[in-house]
């Protein structure tokens, strides 16, 4: 093909579409690592509970027709395996599932963050004695302070629910994964520390929205012809490798788009706080996201002794109130302005339709605060149900077992369109090299033209 032949076709294309096609090109050369990392680890931790409940025998137990033993019982039972350690939290599944005792063992910290805790903790014992810290009283003139993550070692205490006995004991923490949370920190953070590798992460998907919907420009059919359409819609399998490539990077990019974007989308919620409100604010009609990030706190003008035995009450109450649900999880209190806090699962595995409760630790009076997750999920407003659903969306869950494995195959997808994209531009720039090299031929320009195949397939 002649050069004047090539200018006029390259002058056919609108300036919108040639500014898409560069965009397409930078910005997926430049993001192309991070995005297939982190859809690869997603496509790995897809299927966590399924692979989980197949591999760990011991999360399961011989349904009994007998009631479960307390959360006060298992824990004296959990306590003596984990040797003086608190319990932090006590999980009830279905009636085939085991119980699970948690335990949070906070990494040491330096001599200055354990004086500021003591000094904080001293001071609210000082307020509780003389009456005056009264629940959810605080300045009103203070921005409430992000909470830090906690660095320490998490243990996971599997039990027979009816017998009591220790099925298993399982630890794990960020720096020292087991193979999921491994593949969780990749998927966040690159393994990076969360601080540096989460607004990388957020930045190079940002930059994916913006691949995708200048990708669907790039596809978009110029002619609605059959030719056309199978060129757009189907794979050419008989076809050489490099127009097989183009059409994987193609035609799989089109299917995948639409499933990929909500992926993306509900990612971002968790990398920006300005898209998480903007995204609310949109889904709401108008209204202001309230982020209430301080926990709701018990009444300490009465203290008493924290026994175990009142967080019973609570699974009582709360089992009585659900006797369907799917599991209950209740968290124990570490502070005596701590409330019970109690999270009762819909359905195994999802986590948009649960009702989360916060209980004082004293008078076991139901404590709100404003925010999406409080409450039942039936009483939510509709764009609290759709943040609640983020989530279940991100993996597919919010659809069942079908929604994962379309999660899976789109993320797979989603990790192969780099390479196939990078291996187009590099059969570009080869191509580009030797016909800058190769002498000028003699004869006819009709006899030199590149096959009809491989004339498309530059042209894009």
């Amino acid at each position: 093909m002649s050069t004047s032949t090539q200018k006029k076709k390259k002058s056919k294309k609108s300036l919108f579409k040639r500014t898409a096609a560069w965009l397409h090109l930078w910005l997926g050369l430049g993001s192309g690592i991070i995005v297939v990392i982190v859809s690869l680890t997603g496509c790995m931790y897809v299927f966590e509970h399924e692979i989980k409940d197949f591999i760990e025998d011991w999360r399961f137990v011989t349904p009994q027709e007998k009631a479960y033993l307390l959360p006060s019982q298992l824990i004296s039972i959990a306590d003596k395996e984990m040797k003086g350690k608190k319990a932090t939290s006590v999980t009830f599944g279905e009636k085939d599932e085991a119980a699970i005792v948690g335990y949070f063992v906070a990494k040491k910290e330096n001599k200055e963050d354990n004086k500021g805790k003591e000094e904080e903790a001293q001071k609210e014992k000082k307020q509780a004695k003389a009456g005056n810290l009264a629940s959810n009283d605080k300045p009103k003139d203070k921005e409430p302070k992000r909470k830090k993550r906690r660095s320490g070692t998490t243990f996971n205490v599997y039990m027979n629910p009816y017998t009591g006995q220790v099925l298993n004991v399982k630890a794990f923490s960020r720096e020292d994964p087991d193979f999921f949370r491994f593949m969780l920190n990749g998927h966040r953070a690159l393994w990076l520390p969360y601080d540096i590798g989460r607004p990388i992460v957020g930045v190079a998907i940002l930059i994916f929205v913006v691949i995708l919907i200048t990708g669907i420009v790039l596809w978009w059919p110029t002619k609605w012809i059959k030719s056309i359409r199978d060129k757009s819609f189907k794979i050419k399998w008989s076809a050489s490798f490099k127009r097989v490539n183009y059409d994987m990077h193609n035609v799989l990019g089109f299917y995948s788009m639409f499933f990929l974007l909500f992926i993306s989308l509900t990612g971002l919620v968790w990398s920006f706080g300005w898209f998480s409100k903007s995204l609310y604010w949109v889904t709401s009609g108008g209204k202001p996201l309230v982020e209430n990030r301080e926990s709701p706190k018990s009444d300490t003008t009465t203290v008493k002794a924290f026994h175990v035995s009142t967080v019973d009450k609570v699974i009582l109450k709360l089992a009585k109130e659900s006797p369907q649900a799917a599991g209950i999880l209740i968290s124990m209190p570490e502070k005596p302005s701590d409330p019970i806090g109690a999270f009762v699962y819909k359905k195994s595995n999802t986590f948009y339709n649960m009702d989360r409760y916060s209980f004082d630790q004293q008078s076991l009076k139901d404590i709100t605060i404003k925010t999406p997750f409080s409450g039942k999920y039936e009483d939510a407003s509709v764009p609290d149900k759709i943040r609640r659903m983020n989530y279940d969306i991100h993996v597919g869950a919010v659809l069942g077992l079908t929604g994962k494995i379309l999660a899976f195959f789109a993320s797979l997808i989603s990790a192969s369109l780099p390479i196939t994209g990078f291996l187009i531009w590099w059969g570009k720039q080869k191509f580009s090299k030797k016909a800058k090299t190769a002498p000028a031929p003699k004869v006819a320009s009709r006899a030199v033209k590149a096959p009809k195949e491989l004339e498309e397939e530059m042209s894009f």
